[in-house]
């Protein structure tokens, strides 16, 4: 839609098949970490859950299972093409979080990773995040820093389509750093019991911790391509380099952080 275009996620028709790859690669990489996250705090059955920018919905299908039939996970997104399909114990809505609203006190979990850096208006959306919690449930967030992944010694033939891809994260509503933010933001809002985790992999071709990015760059440089920003003989040889053997890179520093609403509400349904 014009709106998921102005939020800076839009997918062509053209592109929905690409797409399709990265997000199942995304999810392959990052699923196992977000879901030990979850695990960690104990989820369980019969709890209420908020999956935002559930992307594939392969976190919030984990979750169904996880909460059984007397819990609830509401799965969210602004495009939901690649969805899976939902448990009997699912609700998936196509939902802006900048201006739809959700249920108050209603979640003992929210859980939203990758999306926070991408939404002008994510300290709102914050607390638009705490006031759906119960008191007592859980928040927890992920979400990058970007700045060493930018900056890292890489191959010239692909360091120019990394630039402006790079430079491109970087605009005035988009914040690829939020991540270094996010114990913070929990902070300051007086959530208790936090703790913070981060890590970063090694990206190689073939490999869905690299996948993910890698076809973004397929997606990004075709669209760089068409706008005569950059020539396709400067794209090939970057989407070669990236595949070529032997090549391996940094990922972005992943930061998660979780914590509990204060009060003492919180309990299954």
């Amino acid at each position: 839609t014009d709106e998921s275009a102005d939020r800076g996620y839009h997918v062509r028709d053209d592109e929905e098949e690409l797409e399709a790859r990265r997000l199942a690669f995304l999810a392959e990489a990052r699923d196992p970490k977000s879901c030990a996250l979850l695990d960690r705090i104990g989820i369980t059955e019969g709890w209420h859950c908020l999956e935002l920018g559930a992307g594939t919905g392969s976190v919030a299908a984990w979750m169904a299972a996880r909460v059984g039939a007397a819990g609830r996970v509401m799965s969210t997104d602004i495009d939901l093409r690649f969805h899976v399909d939902p448990a009997p114990n699912m609700i998936v809505r196509e939902h802006d979080i900048t201006t739809d609203r959700l249920p108050q006190r209603h979640f003992d979990v929210v859980h939203a990773r990758a999306v926070l850096q991408h939404i002008p208006q994510r300290r709102d959306v914050i607390d638009t995040l705490v006031d759906a919690l119960k008191p007592g449930g859980w928040l927890v967030l992920e979400d990058s820093h970007f700045t060493s992944f930018a900056t890292q010694p890489l191959p010239e033939s692909y360091r120019p389509l990394h630039d402006i891809i790079c430079t491109g994260q970087t605009t005035e509503w988009r914040d690829p750093d939020f991540g270094l933010a996010l114990l913070g933001e929990q902070c300051v809002r007086g959530f208790v019991d936090l703790d913070v985790a981060g890590d970063v992999w090694a990206m190689r071709a073939g490999e869905p911790g690299g996948e993910w990015w890698f076809l973004a760059l397929e997606r990004a440089g075709g669209r760089l391509v068409e706008l005569e920003i950059m020539s396709q003989t400067v794209v090939d040889a970057a989407l070669a380099a990236v595949r070529a053997p032997g090549f391996v890179m940094t990922s972005p520093l992943s930061i998660a952080v979780w914590g509990r609403k204060p009060g003492t509400d919180h309990g299954p349904g």
